[in-house]
């Protein structure tokens, strides 16, 4: 009786800690319709300025910290569900008839959970090289060893895995300036949940209408958007309008703002009702 009493307990206790959104940190400017900004793992919020800035005028701009990056603490135990839920408890002090919620990479799966979970606090999403499941299929031999060996050489592991992700290798190596301002530890829980990703069923019936950006490095010119879609999971959701953004790579935003941020407007104007 006494084990399962406190086996009981333990189980109150695990939930009560689940439900607890963590609040993450986040930079408002302006008044008007919200577009809230979620940046990629290993990035900053202040990532998306030079595109936030050029949709400031009439717009309320909220960009906002990945749990455990910046000044946002980690949801324990962790998740990507939980920090969807975070980034939710940003989504639901704006007014969900006129918001717009843009995410990149890891940023757009969370603002994708987000808004599977709660669509009344969106209008519209936006997703910038999103990926609903792991490209590889590694078994769970491989995947421990492939964590064993992040955790005995974790630098090589990062410079290896941002070092394609620039547009050139100046670019690269700010990537990889930027991913280490991120604790190693937080780095691996995502890692960890991004090998045995398959969020892909989030997104049949997906309830809210969807713009999918293609950086050039992410969406190669040519490949069709039948095959992408398979490769990244997104095929149970119903065709996107899609956009893509040439001469550009993990920094979209900065390589190319004033497309990006047209592009936005653009899909905001298409989705929110007038008034």
């Amino acid at each position: 009786m006494l084990l399962v009493a406190g086996a009981h307990a333990a189980w109150r206790v695990t939930t009560a800690a689940a439900a607890a959104p963590v609040t993450l940190a986040t930079t408002e400017l302006g008044q008007g319709p919200a577009l809230v900004f979620v940046p990629d793992m290993g990035m900053s919020r202040t990532v998306w300025m030079p595109t936030a800035r050029r949709l400031l005028a009439g717009r309320r701009i909220v960009l906002v910290d990945l749990p455990g990056h910046g000044d946002s603490p980690l949801p324990d135990p962790f998740s990507f569900q939980a920090c969807a839920d975070a980034l939710d408890q940003v989504l639901a002090k704006e007014h969900g008839d006129s918001t717009i919620v843009i995410g990149q990479g890891v940023g757009g799966l969370i603002a994708a959970l987000a808004t599977r979970a709660h669509p009344g606090h969106v209008r519209g999403v936006v997703l910038i090289d999103v990926a609903m499941k792991s490209p590889l299929k590694i078994e769970d031999q491989q995947r421990q060893m492939f964590l064993t060996w992040m955790d005995d050489n974790y630098d090589t592991a990062v410079r290896q895995m941002y070092s394609q992700r620039g547009r050139d290798s100046t670019q690269s190596a700010e990537l990889i300036s930027q991913v280490s301002m991120v604790k190693p530890a937080t780095l691996k829980l995502y890692i960890r949940e991004l090998l045995s990703l398959d969020q892909a069923s989030a997104l049949k019936g997906f309830p809210r209408r969807v713009l999918y950006v293609g950086s050039e490095r992410g969406w190669p010119a040519g490949k069709p958007w039948s095959v992408l879609s398979t490769e990244r999971g997104l095929d149970a959701m119903a065709t996107p309008d899609t956009l893509h953004i040439g001469a550009s790579a993990q920094l979209i935003m900065k390589d190319q703002p004033d497309s990006l941020a047209a592009a936005i407007a653009g899909f905001a104007a298409r989705v929110i009702p007038a008034k």
